[in-house]
């Protein structure tokens, strides 16, 4: 069971900034440089190019914090955009004689609140869901190194 595992955390082509493709398979550093048939295979090493001033190394404290502030902004902003909608949705569902439908919702919420009425709750949402973004974003990046140290290299 654990040797398949290992094979696809092998064979992930996103599990570090750098990729190799390998032609006619996939290979990494535990391949043979012969192929199935016999013929060698030829590696090629790619990698984006990368301006060096907005560059971070890959494990570093300034990659962690980039993909905690990339969740922020994924998260937070998103959902944050959602609220006047999901305004008018919960008001659908508390009133639904007033709120008639989404487009009478808004025109009742505007009339009576104006455009600040259907930005309620947006603090908290943007709070929470970046908090979330934050967590989700930047943690996942930490365990992913943290773990794929602690497999280490996984020959067979």
């Amino acid at each position: 069971m654990f040797s398949s595992v290992a094979h696809l955390a092998r064979a992930n082509p996103f599990n570090a900034p750098h990729l190799q493709l390998v032609h006619d398979g996939l290979g990494g550093p535990c391949s043979s440089p012969v192929g199935p048939l016999g013929p060698p295979r030829r590696s090629r090493n790619l990698a984006a190019a990368a301006v060096e001033e907005y560059s971070c190394e890959y494990g570093s404290m300034k990659y962690y914090a980039l993909c905690g502030f990339g969740g922020v902004l994924s998260c937070g902003l998103t959902h944050t955009a959602v609220v006047p909608l999901d305004l008018v949705k919960c008001r659908m569902q508390v009133d639904p004689q007033k709120y008639k439908g989404i487009f009478n919702g808004f025109s009742v919420t505007l009339k009576e609140d104006g455009v600040r009425g259907l930005a309620k709750g947006w603090a908290p949402t943007f709070i929470g869901y970046s908090m979330q973004g934050l967590c989700k974003f930047g943690f996942y990046e930490v365990f992913k190194v943290l773990y794929s140290n602690m497999l280490g290299e996984v020959c067979s």
